[in-house]
């Protein structure tokens, strides 16, 4: 006994480009608020500002490397997913193909 799986495959290649436009919409928002808050820092004086800047810039270093991160795993999900849709198809053609030579004896 099998249990079939059925992939919507338009489904997963419309929610990996939602997903997509998302990381790349907050990563720029990210980027400018670090942007922001750097600049504002860098006009004030003293020690604690200087750590201060420095862990911005820290977090801001480990959001892209997060964003690159989920970039990738989104452009895997989809490259997986049209790869199973190939070979889905392969195997229907494969199948369809057999059943009509049968047929044809």
């Amino acid at each position: 006994m099998y249990q079939e799986i059925k992939i919507n495959y338009e489904e997963v290649y419309s929610k990996t480009a939602e997903l997509r436009q998302r990381l790349q919409s907050e990563s720029r928002e990210a980027e400018a608020t670090y942007r922001q808050a750097s600049q504002t820092l860098r006009r004030m004086d003293g020690k604690t500002n200087a750590e201060y800047t420095e862990a911005i810039a820290a977090n801001q270093e480990k959001s892209r490397i997060t964003a690159e991160t989920l970039t990738k795993l989104i452009a895997f999900i989809e490259s997986s997913a049209r790869q199973v849709e190939r070979d889905e198809a392969i195997i229907t053609r494969t199948f369809t193909s057999a059943r009509i030579r049968t047929r044809r004896r």
